[in-house]
């Protein structure tokens, strides 16, 4: 706490609720964790989250330590870099403040609404048949895959290589100078490498790890392209700096036709369900058909159930599809969904009484924009 009041003492006020202040610097902090919304309606909530407190201390209702931590692990369980987020002192505050805002809503909705927080099967029915039309559930496929690579990792040269450029820069080696030396990254070159700042939604699924690196660290990642030895050069709140050697895969030709090779056994021995097949068939899925890459909805279009698909290189391994299963779109019964609809209705209708109550509470606290 005494972080957070030093950094209020020399900041810009811009509102106050009752005795405490929202300053800007606040709702700055605060935009690292909701990304992509505008100043205004940050200021907005944190003046709902300050009432709430406001009301929960009327009402002598307390939030236990154990409860906020509890919250906080489950969080930071289930949301990749939050942990590396946090180390920032300031904001790791307001994180906590956030979870115990949001604690009490939670004690004064069961306190407040327990009795009105009720949707009987009526209402679900009339909610299912006037949005029946807009519950289309989308096309799906469960895919079995199994991937060959090009190169045992014993011989893998390329990633030998990045494990020794990582190993160079942990000796004190300049991040910019091994760039200049062995990236294959020619438009990164001339800037030691440096991709600029980032959101955490802009990473591609391959770099999703990023998120764990801290300030200064380095991490090899592999792209359908090659490795990429990524560097976190600053943390700017949500944001992300960093920098990167590419090394590009370079197969020799007999290299390549020899794994092809290996992925057409593997698919036959796959075929007559051979039990001493020595690869690992995993399962994904259902998948929404939409979301997959073009090139893959291209190739399952064309396939049956059951049937395998050719190898396919992408990157350092051929893969192989077998499509398991498929639904096709459609708009399902309320049976299925019922379950669905009333907790959608449920959150619908706690959310409007807990804002009217709000609204009609706010008329009682001092409130002042500034």
């Amino acid at each position: 706490m005494l972080i957070l009041c030093l950094f209020l003492a020399f900041d810009e006020l811009v509102c106050v609720v009752d005795r405490e202040p929202i300053t800007k610097g606040e709702i700055n902090y605060i935009s690292t964790l909701y990304p992509g919304v505008g100043s205004y309606d940050l200021l907005d909530k944190l003046i709902n989250d300050k009432v709430i407190l406001y009301l929960a201390e009327q009402d002598t209702m307390e939030v236990s330590e154990e409860e906020i931590s509890q919250m906080r692990d489950e969080l930071i369980l289930n949301t990749p870099g939050l942990a590396s987020l946090l180390e920032d002192e300031y904001l790791n505050e307001i994180y906590n403040e956030q979870i115990k805002v949001q604690l009490y809503t939670n004690k004064l909705v069961s306190v407040k609404f327990r009795e009105r927080l009720k949707i009987s099967p009526a209402e679900i029915n009339k909610f299912y048949q006037t949005r029946r039309d807009s519950l289309i559930m989308p096309e799906t496929v469960t895919l079995e895959k199994i991937q060959v690579s090009v190169l045992p990792e014993k011989d893998n040269r390329l990633l030998e290589k990045a494990e020794k450029i990582v190993a160079d820069y942990k000796k004190g080696e300049d991040f910019a100078a091994l760039v200049r030396r062995y990236s294959d990254d020619v438009a990164t070159i001339p800037y030691g490498g440096r991709l600029g700042e980032l959101l955490p939604s802009d990473l591609p699924p391959h770099l999703a790890g990023v998120l764990e690196l801290k300030e200064g660290e380095a991490g090899i990642f592999e792209s359908p392209t090659g490795y990429h030895i990524i560097k976190l050069d600053e943390r700017q709140g949500i944001k992300l700096v960093i920098s990167q050697i590419l090394l590009e895969f370079d197969f020799k030709e007999e290299e390549v036709k020899k794994a092809e090779r290996k992925a057409l056994e593997v698919k036959k021995q796959w075929g007559i369900e051979d039990s001493t097949l020595p690869y690992e068939i995993e399962t994904v899925g259902p998948l929404p058909v939409r979301t997959l890459p073009p090139a893959i909805i291209s190739l399952i279009d064309t396939m049956d159930l059951g049937q395998i698909s050719d190898p396919i290189l992408e990157g350092m391994h051929f893969h192989m599809f077998r499509v398991k299963d498929r639904e096709e779109s459609k708009i399902p019964e309320l049976s299925e969904i019922k379950d669905r609809l009333s907790g959608v209705m449920m959150q619908q209708k706690m959310m409007k009484l807990l804002s009217e109550w709000l609204e009609a509470e706010k008329k009682h606290i001092f409130i002042r924009k500034i």
